[in-house]
């Protein structure tokens, strides 16, 4: 499974057939989730650990307080896909293609080569922690170690916060 076949379904519920069909041959069931998400908070994941990917859900209540309105009316919406670009002990490293990317992204340079220049970069003491690019209505965040190598990079749903500063910075008000 590719990655860009899983950034459509940003936004949507378990409820869209398609989400529901990737879910399904995953084995994740969203009933199975923990109580506090059962009642529309909270999050939850579903770890695609043979291909290095890993869904992130956000429960109806939280994600219209910090989204906005879902594209359809399920539970559990899909509000990131994180790919990792080192094996870990469970899990394998992502190896497809990168959206938004002609190349692998091995370290920061990479990232800053295939996305171009990021609206955000969080530094502290002289070290990058991460980059975010808007890619159309997608935010990409690339995660790196101390010296720069890739953790991993996100691909979410925007915060309602964050679309409202970049408008007011394109319109030109601060």
């Amino acid at each position: 499974m590719e990655l860009s076949a899983l950034l459509p379904f940003l936004g949507h519920s378990e409820q869209d057939s398609g989400l529901s069909d990737l879910l399904t041959t995953a084995g994740f069931d969203v009933s199975l989730m923990p109580g506090r998400a059962q009642r529309g908070g909270g999050t939850g994941h579903c770890e695609l650990n043979a291909l290095g990917i890993e869904l992130a859900f956000q429960f109806h209540t939280d994600y219209k307080h910090s989204y906005g309105v879902p594209m359809d009316g399920g539970k559990a919406i899909l509000s990131a896909i994180f790919v990792y670009g080192q094996p870990a002990k469970k899990r394998k490293a992502y190896v497809g293609p990168i959206p938004f990317s002609s190349g692998p992204i091995h370290d920061r340079d990479d990232a800053l080569r295939e996305f171009g220049v990021p609206y955000h970069t969080e530094e502290e003491d002289g070290e990058i922690d991460w980059d975010h690019w808007m890619k159309g209505n997608v935010q990409v965040g690339a995660f790196y170690r101390e010296d720069t190598s890739l953790k991993y990079v996100s691909f979410t749903v925007p915060l309602k916060t964050t679309v409202e500063k970049l408008n007011r910075l394109a319109s030109g008000r601060p």
